[in-house]
Order: structure tokens, then C-alpha cells, then sequence
């Protein structure tokens, strides 16, 4: 198994898949080797790369809290989300502060909007659903996102930053700040692990490529990690190969130096995990 991140490692600055290594990894998956995306984005932006990719098979998306196969029914293989009395809790706080979030159910499944923003005109999605404020979420949301300035400042005064069931991560872009709220601890190393288990496929058999602190769980979990060159100095130190820094498509000179070591043969049958 080969488990790929996404942004700053399969995606190019144009946010799609890379040629090249898109034409290398299809040929491994037609070898019969399982491709797997591994993200932190959700599980829509990984099925659309998994389709510019040309493959099929599971997906690991919402950073390991959830496992899906788009080609299976039913597609789900593992959820980690946040419970629904929580996340109701939440869902109510969004109208009474007037906030935009959005909470994410699952394959073939809508994204609730609690607010349309400014800008929902160059993002929308035909599954999005603006829900009104006597909706009752209607299942464990695998992850709830928070935009804003003024109402994260309130979201963390009236919930804090960590929670029994709940964590946030906050990523500043100046105008505004993203917060993405998850169950708490879940990693890809998670979601790769359960789908490991799924495939019968020895741990040692399984090779991650990631450049961000998400995926540092997952290149020290894979048998073989693989750290992008451009990326964060944590994931060098525990990689097992680094790209070379002036790459501009780190997952072919990934698989290249992988196919040197002699790593992409048949998977063993040895079943250690």
C-alpha cells in the first residue's frame, strides 16, 4: 500500500494532481498495489483527486477520522467523529452568534451550512444544504469547520481549545481564521491502520509520502515514510528517505527511489501488524 497526502505533496500550486505522478501511481495501482490518499481536507476534495488520480479503493480523509470507499456499499469503513450531542450543542451555538460553519456527515451525504458566507458563490457545492436552526444533525460529524474572526474568539471563550470529545486546530489566513474541529487525537495513522486491517496488508508493507505535522504520525507508523524535501523539518526527522528539496513533483522522486530500494515488488503475504 501506498498512502499519499495531498496538499504540498500529490497536489501542484494549481491544486491538482501532478502528471507524472499521477501516471506513476495509476501503473502501481494497476500492479496491484492500493493507492490510498491520506488528507487532513475532506473526504469531497479526496474523491475528486482520487478521480484525477484515474483509480478506485478506499480513501482516508478528514486527517484518519474517516475511511471510505466510494467504490463499495456501503462506502463507509471507519468513522471517528464527534458525537451528536456535541455536535448539536455546537450546530445551536452557530445561530445564536450568527457564525458560519459547516459539518461534514460523510460520503453521499449533504454538508450542512448553518450561514452562507460572502464568497459561498466560488466554492458551492450541489451537495451543500443551508439547514435552519431546528435541524437536528443527523449523525456523527466526522468534522465541523468554524470561519470567522470575531466569532472563533467566542467559539474558543465558550468552549475551549480541547474538550472530552472534541480538539480544535486554527489556521490564521490574515482576513480571517479557519477552525477545523475534530474528535480528539485522530491522525492518518488511525485511518491507515484500520484500513490496513481491512486489506490484510502487513504494516511493514505500507509506505507513506506526507510534508506537514499532520503526517508525521503516518510516516512514523508506515513501514516506509517518506518526507517531501519542501516540507516541515519534524517530518525529515522521521522519515526513512527525503525528496530532493528542488523537486517540484516529490511523490514521483518518491516512488522512483522507492522502486530503486527495490520496495514496490509483490506485497507480502506475512500478515504483522
Amino acid at each position: 500500500m501506498i498512502a499519499c497526502d495531498l496538499d504540498g505533496t500529490l497536489l501542484n500550486q494549481e491544486i491538482h494532481v501532478q502528471p507524472k505522478a499521477a501516471q506513476l501511481l495509476r501503473q502501481l495501482w494497476h500492479n496491484g498495489i492500493h493507492v490510498i490518499i491520506a488528507t487532513g481536507r475532506s473526504w469531497r476534495t479526496a474523491l475528486k483527486a482520487q478521480q484525477e488520480l484515474g483509480i478506485t479503493g478506499a480513501i482516508v480523509a478528514h486527517n484518519g477520522a474517516y475511511v471510505f470507499d466510494p467504490s463499495k456499499r456501503p462506502a463507509d469503513l471507519y468513522r471517528h467523529g464527534i458525537p451528536r450531542p456535541r455536535a448539536q450543542e455546537m450546530f445551536e451555538w452557530s445561530f445564536r452568534h450568527q457564525a458560519h460553519m459547516r459539518f461534514y456527515l460523510g460520503y453521499q451525504q449533504p454538508v450542512l451550512l448553518t450561514r452562507l458566507p460572502d464568497d459561498y458563490d466560488l466554492w458551492w457545492k450541489p451537495s451543500d444544504r443551508l439547514v435552519s436552526p431546528g435541524t437536528v444533525i443527523p449523525r456523527q460529524p466526522l468534522e465541523i469547520l468554524l470561519l470567522g474572526q470575531k466569532s472563533v474568539d467566542q467559539f474558543i471563550q465558550d468552549f475551549g481549545l480541547i474538550g472530552p470529545d472534541y480538539e480544535l486546530t486554527i489556521f490564521d489566513h490574515g482576513h480571517y481564521r479557519e477552525v477545523n474541529i475534530c474528535a480528539p487525537g485522530v491522525t492518518k495513522a488511525e485511518g491507515l491502520e484500520k484500513l490496513a486491517h481491512h486489506y490484510h496488508i502487513a504494516r511493514q508493507n505500507i509506505l507513506a509520502i506526507g510534508d506537514g505535522l499532520n503526517d508525521v504520525p503516518m510516516l512514523k507508523w508506515a513501514g516506509i515514510g517518506i518526507a517531501v524535501g519542501q516540507g516541515l523539518p519534524e517530518c525529515h526527522l522521521v522519515a526513512d528517505y527525503v525528496t530532493p528539496k528542488g523537486s517540484d513533483d516529490p511523490v514521483t522522486a518518491a516512488i522512483l527511489w522507492a522502486e530503486q530500494q527495490g520496495l514496490l515488488g509483490p506485497l507480502s503475504h506475512q500478515q504483522v501488524f
